[in-house]
């Protein structure tokens, strides 16, 4: 490989990776939400009253699992302050960062929406929704976005819904699909 081809493919991969990192940020930002979202809603689930001295009851999951999502979306956010500082020193191509706080916003303004449309039209269909929306719009092929956003759906609700009998919220009508799957 020459010298010019070299300099072309360093560009090549160093464009490919800024690309890549307004998605990340934009991400841990969700990850971010999502955990605040977690803790602000757990406050609502009542202490049950049966439970032992020992048992955390059922605030516990909610609430650890919004601690780690806060927890790891900042230490994301820091570690890619990080790299971005030492990239940044390695080009003077400043051009690309023009995009990462817009992306931040979009993701941030589709989780404000998402919340209130999980009691409309319920936590199955809202989140194939955002997912699918979250992971074409950082750049994904819509057929992984949508098996993914699907996937994820049926995890949650076999873990949640028939694991451990936590229902889920269901549309605004009720509705659910066969074989008590919600909507």
């Amino acid at each position: 490989m020459g010298p010019g081809r070299r300099q072309f493919h360093q560009k090549e991969v160093m464009n490919q990776t800024r690309l890549r990192s307004t998605g990340d940020v934009s991400l841990s930002l969700f990850w971010i939400g999502l955990g605040l979202f977690f803790l602000w809603f757990a406050r609502d689930i009542p202490q049950a009253s049966f439970t032992s001295e020992g048992d955390p009851g059922p605030r516990a999951f909610p609430q650890w699992l919004g601690l780690a999502l806060i927890v790891g979306g900042i230490w994301e956010l820091i570690r890619q302050r990080l790299g971005h500082q030492a990239a940044a020193e390695r080009t003077d191509d400043e051009d690309s960062h023009s995009l990462r706080p817009l992306n931040a916003l979009i993701v941030l303004v589709a989780v404000g929406l998402y919340i209130p449309a999980v009691s409309w039209i319920g936590f199955s269909v809202a989140t194939l929704i955002l997912v699918t929306a979250l992971l074409r719009f950082l750049g994904s092929r819509w057929w992984i976005s949508a098996t993914v956003a699907f996937s994820l759906v049926v995890l949650i609700q076999l873990l949640f819904g028939y694991g451990f009998n936590v229902p889920l919220p269901t549309n605004h009508w009720g509705l659910v699909l066969p074989g008590d799957f919600l909507f």
